[in-house]
């Protein structure tokens, strides 16, 4: 299980990084386009928004998986190792509980911009779409957060031992 996680979240970070390039040379040409040729590519913005929530969001997963969130030491190096291992497990699981509930409280909204069929100013592009690309990163975060919880639990529960 950890396998096909680990493979779908860097699959995920790689999506990421494409629609980055995508948003960068986006933003080079219009630049390029508007400041030479005074002709701007019209909806930039839009496009740009919507692939930089995609880039924000679908980097999620593996930043879980390498342990790369900020994190503070203070009393790592006065605690025993086991200690350390379940103050872990405990993080793990709030951070499980906060990406379930924002997930849970990130569904009504986008059912909203279903039913209201709400669309961008510029090139009325579906709102859902940036919804549903939000939607399924967070959904994938919680499920590597979840087999990270799993994994820091065993750890915790085999040094009991």
């Amino acid at each position: 299980m950890t396998r096909i996680v680990t493979a779908a979240a860097r699959f995920l970070t790689r999506v990421a990084a494409v629609f980055l390039v995508a948003m960068v040379a986006l933003n080079v040409v219009d630049v390029g386009l508007r400041s030479g040729l005074n002709m701007p590519i019209f909806g930039t913005y839009e496009i740009v928004e919507l692939l930089l929530a995609a880039v924000a969001f679908l980097a999620i997963p593996e930043v879980f998986l390498r342990d790369q969130h900020i994190t503070i030491e203070l009393i790592d190096q006065i605690l025993p190792d086991r200690a350390i291992d379940w103050m872990r497990v405990f993080g793990t699981l709030c951070a499980l509980v906060f990406a379930g509930l924002l997930g849970w409280h990130m569904i009504q909204p986008a059912l909203d911009f279903v039913e209201f069929n709400e669309i961008s100013m510029d090139l009325q592009i579906p709102v859902i779409w940036k919804a549903s690309i939000i939607l399924l990163a967070f959904g994938f975060s919680i499920v590597t957060v979840a087999v990270i919880f799993l994994r820091d639990a065993s750890t915790a529960l085999g040094r009991n031992k």
